[in-house]
């Protein structure tokens, strides 16, 4: 059965029977023209798009998958400023020819990944769209010692990131290789690194255990240098910041390694894929030298690599110095992807 046969009231009324009954914060959800919630003195909030031949590959994810992902990359947001995620609010855009089952299989992600990190479906929109698009909102509250911003990083913090980069962009890469027939489909088509691209983990329970830690923090949606940019532009509002990244320190996964031969920063495309292609959600935040000690113990409860990967430095303007073990400068790679290209900001 096509999606379109039961429409779009048929679909909210069949997703609002699926969903968990409300709890005692909402006061009203699905069924009126907003949800209404009991929420505290402070909220965070955020939204995200998923969209198809984007951001995904139709052909290529299960639907239970995109599920999943479009709601972990939102409560990823909420944890990367130390936060509890509470709500979701879902927007959908269907083609015309989505059948009734994969639009469950895609609710059924979503309500997984809500109930894994406690969070409550209230309501959203669906339209019918050229491209299959979710819209996703999460309202969270800060964590006792949050929330972590991206404006408070300081001179001489040194920059951390949990678990490691690249993955996600390579297993994007590897499912597009294996649409255009470059390669043939292989078990490195399930391997972890299409894994970290179709079902991506936010990272609450660190970004929470970091807050108090961390003086400012980002999740790396679009790459390392991308988001790092980020956190300088915001946190040189009154010292204006330079950041050093020793490249050989940039956490590698097994099989990203593997892939090129064991030596991936000697590769163009190794080297931009690490820093730059995105869609891992690890959490990258600067830290006083003084709090190493506390940031392994915190690695080490959570059995989560942490890694100090480069410092930051007053400087007479913004920028992101690449170096490698000698401390010779290494040229900046090539983005991976960006959606409003207008140059790279990393500094070679």
């Amino acid at each position: 059965m096509k999606l379109r046969q039961i429409g779009e009231f048929g679909w909210i009324s069949r997703m609002r029977t699926r969903l968990p009954k409300p709890g005692k914060r909402v006061l009203a959800g699905i069924g009126d023209d907003a949800a209404w919630l009991k929420m505290q003195k402070t909220t965070l909030v955020t939204c995200d798009l998923l969209i198809e031949n984007v951001h995904f590959l139709r052909e290529l994810t299960p639907p239970r998958l995109l599920g999943r992902k479009s709601l972990s990359v939102n409560i990823s947001d909420i944890a990367a400023m130390a936060g509890i995620p509470e709500f979701a609010i879902v927007a959908a855009g269907f083609p015309q020819d989505i059948e009734l089952g994969y639009a469950d299989q895609i609710l059924e992600g979503m309500m997984e990944v809500a109930s894994e990190n406690k969070v409550e479906i209230v309501g959203g929109d669906t339209t019918a769209s050229s491209v299959l698009t979710l819209a996703v909102t999460v309202l969270g509250k800060p964590g006792p010692k949050g929330p972590v911003l991206r404006s408070t990083a300081r001179p001489g913090d040194e920059l951390w990131v949990t678990g490691t980069v690249g993955d996600a962009g390579l297993g994007f890469e590897i499912l597009k290789q294996s649409r255009q027939r470059e390669s043939g489909i292989s078990e490195l088509h399930y391997s972890s690194l299409t894994v970290r691209h179709l079902d991506p983990r936010a990272r609450v329970e660190p970004g929470l255990r970091l807050a108090g830690v961390a003086t400012a923090m980002i999740d790396v949606s679009d790459g390392i240098l991308n988001d790092l940019a980020r956190i300088l532009e915001e946190s040189s509002k009154k010292v204006i910041l330079k950041a050093g990244l020793e490249v050989e320190k940039i956490p590698l996964s097994e099989d990203f390694k593997k892939y090129f031969d064991g030596q991936p920063l000697k590769s163009e495309r190794g080297l931009s894929l690490a820093l730059t292609g995105g869609e891992d959600y690890e959490l990258l935040f600067s830290a006083a030298p003084a709090a190493g000690r506390e940031i392994r113990k915190i690695s080490a409860g959570l059995e989560l690599p942490i890694t100090r990967i480069g410092k930051l430095k007053a400087a007479a303007k913004t920028e992101i110095v690449l170096r490698d073990r000698k401390g010779k400068r290494v040229p900046a790679p090539r983005l991976w992807f960006e959606h409003f290209p207008q140059g790279n900001k990393a500094e070679s």
